[in-house]
């Protein structure tokens, strides 16, 4: 007895250790928080402004090409020159290019918002399991001065001889159960406050602002997958699949060259003997202008043809995912319909009886008015109906965390 005792002391002084470097916060101040904390949705800011540099590529020219060229046995022609030529593709190509870019940057922005929808329904189950593990605590610690009294009280009559050894036997059991389960429910909530402080991002343990566990106020709604940061993300993809396509079509485009030609004749190089002197009227200017015409269009089809595929592909990845997200509402409104129902039950009915056995019996035991079978009876059915109340609220809590996140409703 005394070795659990102690035991129990060392955790509770722990706990109240990891208290002390606590932050107490409301929901809204943990969402607050995860904004700028959390890693998960730094990265998330990370890949979106990566593709918002990317879209600079759309425009990538291939090398400007600077050449010098020497003919000794051409005098003063053309053909000796310091040329600039530069090769481009058709103007349609960059556009294509950088629709397709930007359309991704756009993806990036919807999976960034489901991230930060998912971060957002991680945070509050762990937080309403946080203030449920409060609760348990308290319900738990209420039960264990109850039950230490008793404990004490039966042992005190056996001692004098007005009650029976198994009476004193079991009281000090009920203690030692008790105090094991409240042992578990202060790690459970330790391990939980670590848990949500490492979804928001921060080192300090988080402590629920609420004190006491209570019902969501939420009514369901229809669900709409187009509504939803999925859909929203499954539509950027169908259209970064249909740029993309632009893109691939874009390979019938024929390409562009420009040359820029300056004479410059090297006097010193004069192998031959020729007359290489520049013209009279200056140096001589020229330029040259050219198309490249693709002849060959095995591999610009098949890539096409392969665009084609990936948008198909996208837009039966939509599909599969509306269906998979319907049915997973479907199973989280049944859900939170047992829930729900569950909980009324225990919320009008059984949390004021629940206090009051434990009160009545307790005050009738003393009084000689009952047994102690019958005392017992009435603290286990107290103490059960307290913690089936706090488990079915818990329970509709989070049934109701999960239905907002998949149809998209704020947290």
């Amino acid at each position: 007895m005394n070795h659990i005792k102690r035991n129990i002391t060392a955790l509770a002084l722990c706990i109240i250790a990891l208290g002390t470097s606590a932050q107490t916060l409301t929901l809204k101040q943990c969402l607050a928080l995860a904004a700028d904390h959390s890693l998960t949705l730094k990265q998330a800011d990370a890949q979106v402004e990566r593709a918002r540099v990317m879209q600079g590529t759309a425009w990538d020219l291939d090398r400007t090409e600077l050449s010098l060229s020497q003919d000794p046995t051409s005098g003063g022609s053309p053909d000796n020159a310091l040329a600039l030529s530069q090769e481009i593709e058709f103007p349609t190509v960059y556009a294509a290019r950088h629709s397709q870019l930007k359309a991704e940057t756009k993806a990036e922005k919807s999976r960034r918002n489901v991230t930060l929808q998912q971060l957002h329904s991680d945070i509050a189950s762990a937080y309403w399991q946080l203030v449920y593990c409060k609760e348990r605590i308290t319900i738990l610690s209420a039960q264990d001065s109850v039950l230490t009294r008793y404990a004490d009280l039966a042992d005190k009559r056996y001692k004098a001889g007005e009650a029976r050894q198994l009476e004193a036997l079991t009281a000090a059991r009920l203690e030692r159960e008790n105090a094991m389960e409240l042992a578990a429910a202060k790690s459970d909530y330790a391990a939980g406050q670590q848990q949500l402080a490492a979804l928001i991002g921060t080192d300090a343990a988080i402590t629920p602002a609420d004190n006491t566990l209570s019902a969501l106020d939420y009514s369901p709604t229809d669900f709409s997958f187009a509504s939803t940061a999925e859909g929203e993300l499954a539509r950027d993809r169908v259209a970064v699949a249909d740029k993309a396509l632009r893109v691939a079509k874009n390979g019938y485009a024929p390409s562009l060259s420009l040359a820029l030609k300056n004479q410059l004749v090297i006097s010193s190089w004069d192998p031959y003997h020729e007359n290489r002197a520049r013209y009279d009227g200056g140096n001589f200017m020229g330029f040259e202008v050219g198309i490249g015409i693709p002849l060959f269009f095995g591999a610009t089809k098949a890539k096409v043809k392969a665009a084609r595929s990936d948008r198909a592909i996208a837009q039966m990845e939509m599909q599969q995912q509306q269906l998979t997200q319907q049915t997973e509402y479907k199973a989280a409104l049944t859900r939170y319909n047992t829930a729900f129902s569950r909980m009324q039950y225990y919320e009008q009915k059984g949390a004021a009886s629940a206090t009051e056995i434990a009160r009545l019996a307790t005050l009738e035991y003393e009084n000689g008015e009952i047994s102690y079978i019958e005392y017992v009876s009435a603290l286990q059915e107290s103490i059960d109906s307290q913690l089936k109340r706090a488990d079915a609220i818990n329970a509709y809590n989070q049934a109701v965390v999960a239905l907002k996140r998949i149809c998209g409703t704020a947290i």
